[in-house]
């Protein structure tokens, strides 16, 4: 009973996709028959006029001292001579001597 009714809602799923239509003519607004009595008045902005944006100039970084490169070669020397495990153990039991 429950895959009848799970078949017939997924047939009436693709059913309605199948029959969905687009419109026949370009759907576009109607235009007023009288023109409105707001589109006829003038408006009037009072005020300053709008100053131009100011111009901004980036500053240049200044330079590293050291250089990027320099630091990464004194972290990889750091980390190749610092201590290292020794022993290697496979499962959580500790190594018996």
């Amino acid at each position: 009973m429950k895959l009848l009714l799970k078949v017939l809602f997924g047939g009436v799923v693709l059913l309605t996709v199948a029959f969905a239509q687009e419109p026949k003519h370009a759907v576009a607004p109607q235009e007023p028959a009288t023109p409105n009595a707001a589109s006829t008045t003038q408006m009037i902005a009072t005020g300053s006029p709008q100053r131009p944006a100011p111009l901004v100039e980036p500053k240049a970084l200044p330079l590293l001292n050291p250089s990027l490169g320099e630091i990464a070669r004194k972290a990889r020397a750091a980390h190749a001579a610092a201590p290292k495990a020794q022993v290697v153990v496979a499962d959580d039991a500790p190594p018996k001597e």
